[in-house]
């Protein structure tokens, strides 16, 4: 597709994000051997290496399309993914 494109899906403007009151995603920096996997399955490019740990952005609140990839990528378990409290987080507009 080219840039331009009148056909060009512009997915943010497909929803709302209302920001969750508490943090959803968490690192156990124990259990994460920096492997890179959350940052490289992650559509909303969230997560960073950071002294080969995994760190996620803090801006994830308002960010996160909410897909629970990073913890299933996660082969170590360090990844802890839950929905954010009802009434927060992704409403899609069209659904």
């Amino acid at each position: 597709m080219m840039i331009g494109d009148p056909l060009e899906i512009r997915k943010r403007e497909l929803i709302e994000v209302i920001p969750a009151t508490r943090d959803f995603i968490s690192v156990d920096g124990e259990r994460c051997d920096g492997c890179g996997d959350c940052v490289a399955i992650c559509p909303m490019d969230l997560w960073r290496l950071r002294e080969k740990k995994a760190s996620l952005s803090a801006e994830y609140l308002e960010r996160c399309m909410e897909c629970g990839s990073c913890a299933i990528a996660c082969t170590k378990g360090a990844v802890d993914f839950r929905y954010p409290p009802a009434g927060t987080g992704i409403a899609y507009r069209y659904a």
